[in-house]
């Protein structure tokens, strides 16, 4: 299935073959962003659920991903802070100390966490490094993105109400498989 326009922002999902009933939701998954896929799709029985909290959760937080200490930040540096915020690091390299806390770095993780994207979302992005999706203000949605083996920055744009209607549309292909896979093995739904 695909929810939305993979030139713009879209959600390409699919339930594996051959599940045994009663089932979680286990399939495939990739995103599409400008027309850039993140996501192995080819990587089978995926646990879809952790990609549907993370776009729960970003449901709720669009329009509003913004923060105005961000503002002025090259995408380059926008995607350095964020990872080195949430994550330690720049890119697959570890940050020497910067001498937070444990509580800082929950703190930061409070601040800064909702700019996550697919980052932890499943087994399907694990080798896609990290990316982050936020909406700087009068602008379009932007997913910034640093591929292994790539050392620069892709920044991504779509509008809004492309991928809110994507991440709704998932959302309910979701539900919708979550509750077809555990009730058709039940005797009183046959």
């Amino acid at each position: 299935m695909l929810f939305g326009v993979k030139s713009e922002f879209a959600i390409e999902a699919m339930i594996e073959p051959g599940l045994v009933l009663p089932s979680a939701v286990y399939g495939r998954m990739r995103v599409w962003c400008a027309g850039i896929s993140i996501g192995d799709f080819s990587n089978p029985r995926c646990s879809l659920y952790p990609a549907y909290l993370g776009f729960s959760q970003l449901a709720a937080a669009l329009p509003n991903l913004w923060l105005n200490d961000l503002g002025g930040l090259s995408d380059e540096h926008l995607m350095d802070r964020l990872d080195g915020l949430l994550y330690g690091a720049r890119g697959d390299q570890v940050l020497e100390d910067d001498g937070r806390t444990v509580a800082a770095c929950e703190r930061d993780w409070e601040k800064y966490g909702m700019f996550n994207f697919l980052t932890n979302w499943g087994e399907q992005f694990d080798r896609e490094g990290k990316s982050f999706i936020l909406c700087p203000p009068a602008q379009p949605v932007k997913v910034l993105t640093r591929p292994p083996g790539i050392d620069r920055v892709l920044s991504l744009h779509a509008s809004m109400p492309t991928v809110t209607e994507a991440i709704h549309m998932f959302l309910r292909w979701f539900e919708d498989s979550a509750e077809f896979l555990s009730t058709k093995a039940r005797p009183d739904v046959l």
